[in-house]
């Protein structure tokens, strides 16, 4: 990140430029998962299907799920892959921030974000109130809200609920419960943190716009 910042001068920039770099590193693995949880939507009636017919015999019933997953070529663990192996920079970044001198009192928008190393501050008032205090993050309220839209585009294939199997709605109702519990957690967290966390799940998003357009345009093409 020293690097990034002896170009820029700022090192809210340099957070946002750095996960540009680990974005880059993992577009291939970030691809690959876009493309298995795309498979996995479209699966999903087949599998819905299977569990109501075998539901009486579970051993059946994974026996057919593993070998639909086969035939197609899916991960069920597809998905989850890329969350796991950014886990450690997420860690790291984290770790950085608290052990950084630099960062101390580092300001990136000053009257918002005055220091990087602690939580952004709106604004203010005089009365406490229980864990959220007397301030007003807004990062980690624009992070729920990013990772919202996120988790939406994710279930973009079946946006109309009456079509969506159970396992789709308990993972949209499973997306909602995160995006707030993030909201929870990363309330008091460094605004740094918060501005990679924002940063990350952009460039994801945009990822997943670009990697679905071009999975559109290859199945156009066959047809």
């Amino acid at each position: 990140m020293k690097i990034f910042y002896a170009f820029t001068g700022s090192w809210g920039i340099s957070i946002i430029l750095l996960t540009v770099a680990l974005r880059i590193m993992l577009y291939p693995l970030n691809a690959w998962s876009i493309k298995a949880m795309a498979k996995n939507q479209e699966i999903a009636p087949q599998i819905a299907a299977i569990r109501e017919k075998y539901k009486k015999d579970s051993k059946r019933m994974n026996m057919e799920i593993m070998e639909i997953y086969r035939e197609k070529g899916v991960s069920p663990l597809g998905g989850c892959l890329p969350l796991l192996i950014q886990m450690p920079f997420l860690i790291g970044m984290f770790d950085l921030l608290k052990s950084t001198f630099a960062l101390r009192g580092a300001s990136f928008i000053p009257g918002w974000i005055n220091d990087l190393a602690a939580p952004d501050v709106l604004f203010s008032w005089s009365h406490h109130i229980f864990y959220i205090g007397n301030q007003f993050h807004l990062l980690p309220v624009l992070s729920g809200i990013v990772m919202f839209l996120q988790q939406r585009m994710t279930t973009a294939g079946s946006m109309d609920p009456n079509r969506m199997t159970a396992e789709q709605r308990q993972a949209r109702a499973m997306g909602t419960v995160m995006t707030a519990t993030l909201v929870v957690l990363f309330y008091h967290f460094p605004s740094g943190l918060n501005i990679y966390l924002i940063s990350s799940m952009l460039l994801g998003i945009f990822q997943q716009w670009l990697t679905t357009r071009k999975i559109n345009q290859s199945v156009t093409v066959i047809a």
